[in-house]
């Protein structure tokens, strides 16, 4: 007997964004399948992404790619925290791209990703950008519920950071997580034992500067270090909230304004 073809979930979202005198507008919008974008009325511009399918799980499909016009300022983020659910053998996918114009500023800042018991994810995170832009990127991850008693045993992630900066790669990382996940998180030279972890990156001419008020924000379990024109952070707390916290503490110290409203709905 033949089994079934389970349905995956496809998403695409292309968008770019100009200046139109001192704001930033969407230009083109484009979105398919059970991605989409929304665009909240405020003073800055925001753009939202939404995944429609509930989370994504072995063989699903997600690419966003989101161009900032130069002397444009945006801020990308996510409706909620987006949840890895259990795979029957396939890796979901996720490619994220981000192009940005000169003298431009993105702030990529999503919600948390959950990792649940049995995930499967492979993501990427590509940037083009040229010497005299602003990137500031984050990328928080939870490892299950604690408040619901969930442990991670078991699952895979590869996590791929890219940046290229005047055509030359400045910048590579990368978390792989896989087999006895539990065990693996519990060396010093990982998690220390905690469940959640978030990656920073900030590049800008003043990388160097904001150093020591980023520092000023970590507690002794974390760390961030600053070299030609980069800025780079890793966070880890006991829970969501915990890490939540923190990054709101050092976001905010490399920000001129407020965090996304989404973040406190």
């Amino acid at each position: 007997m033949t089994a079934p073809t389970m349905q995956r979930a496809r998403g695409t979202v292309r968008a770019s964004f100009k200046r139109r005198g001192a704001a930033t507008v969407v230009e083109r919008l484009h979105q398919a399948g059970s991605a989409k974008l929304r665009l909240p009325r405020g003073e800055r511009c925001e753009a939202v992404l939404l995944n429609t399918a509930g989370g994504v799980t072995g063989g699903d499909r997600f690419d966003a790619r989101i161009e900032a016009a130069p002397h444009t300022a945006l801020t990308v983020t996510t409706q909620t925290a987006e949840r890895l659910y259990r795979s029957t053998g396939d890796d979901g996918r996720i490619a994220n791209t981000l192009s940005l114009g000169a003298g431009a500023r993105l702030d990529w800042l999503p919600q948390e990703t959950i990792l649940f018991e049995g995930a499967r994810l492979r993501r990427t995170l590509t940037v083009h950008m040229p010497g005299d832009a602003t990137l500031l990127a984050i990328e928080p991850l939870v490892l299950g519920r604690a408040a619901m008693g969930e442990r991670v045993i078991k699952g895979s992630l590869h996590d791929a950071w890219r940046v290229h900066r005047d055509g030359v790669p400045v910048y590579a990382d990368a978390l792989r997580l896989g087999g006895d996940i539990e065990t693996l998180i519990a060396a010093p030279g990982t998690f220390g034992g905690r469940i959640a972890c978030a990656s920073l990156l900030y590049v800008a001419a003043d990388a160097p500067d904001r150093l020591g008020a980023v520092r000023d924000t970590l507690d002794e379990n974390c760390a961030a270090s600053a070299w030609n024109g980069l800025l780079a952070a890793r966070i880890v707390a006991d829970s969501g909230a915990m890490l939540r916290r923190a990054l709101e503490r050092t976001v905010e110290c490399l920000r001129d304004g407020p965090l996304p409203k989404v973040w406190s709905i």
